[in-house]
């Protein structure tokens, strides 16, 4: 009885300290898949692929990015991907999309509305004009002309919806109200925010964001489909990075 006692209690200090530890490898999901289009064509230098779930049943308005993979390509089709994102929450409904670009500009896209989590074999479309994938989602702002954001819990950020609405903080208060866009010109009109009192480090920050904002002009997408605003004159750009990024 005692050796048996003995093994018992080993099996439960084991299981506390096991129940004890974070089990993040579990809470994480690799999907393996490939890219393919199919015009007889070779990508140029320096082209990306990007993959990424969202979450389109969401009720906040633009679809809600859960992860997302980028890297650049240097093969032809069909084009290995792997994309590794946290277990997604139930009552979601969530796609697969991809695209290729080429500074910012897209070749090949999913169809509209994505593709299932468990048809990973994307075939993508060749985009007429090469449009550039529209600035709606969450963003998190990374920097503000030669001012850097460091990825913290007060790290600023934007979302950008697709009714025009506009939410977010500049690390210090939140920010809230309504942009206008058309093409690639985008404005923002004048901005609602909370009043509360920060450090002096952020309270600089709110001031540089709040007087950019109301500057902005114009987007873009960099190489690494960042998203770019652009303001007026020669108060410089702000360059913006999804929420899950590190």
């Amino acid at each position: 009885m005692i050796t048996i006692r003995r093994f018992a209690l080993a099996l439960l200090a084991a299981g506390s300290v096991l129940a004890s530890c974070p089990a993040e490898a579990d809470s994480m999901r690799t999907l393996h898949g490939e890219a393919l289009y199919r015009e007889r064509m070779a990508l140029p230098p320096g082209a990306v692929l990007s993959v990424w779930i969202e979450d389109t049943g969401a009720t906040h308005g633009a679809p809600l990015v859960m992860a997302e993979q980028r890297e650049e390509i240097h093969r032809g089709v069909p084009i290995p991907y792997t994309l590794t994102y946290p277990a997604l929450p139930s009552g979601g409904h969530y796609m697969l999309n991809a695209e290729i670009t080429v500074e910012g500009r897209r070749l090949f896209a999913t169809p509209d509305g994505g593709t299932p989590l468990d048809h990973p074999r994307l075939l993508l479309r060749h985009v007429a004009g090469t449009a550039i994938r529209a600035p709606y989602g969450a963003w998190r702002i990374q920097s503000v002309g030669s001012l850097h954001f460091d990825n913290t819990a007060e790290a600023p950020g934007l979302t950008l919806q697709q009714d025009g609405t506009v939410y977010g903080t500049d690390g210090c208060n939140r920010l809230m109200g309504h942009f206008t866009l058309s093409g690639q010109a985008l404005h923002f009109l004048p901005l609602a925010m909370t009043r509360k009192a920060c450090l002096p480090a952020l309270m600089a920050q709110e001031q540089q964001i709040g007087a950019f904002l109301p500057s902005v002009t114009s987007w873009s997408r960099d190489s690494d489909s960042h998203l770019v605003l652009h303001g007026s004159g020669s108060v410089g750009t702000m360059v913006l990075v999804p929420q899950d990024a590190q």
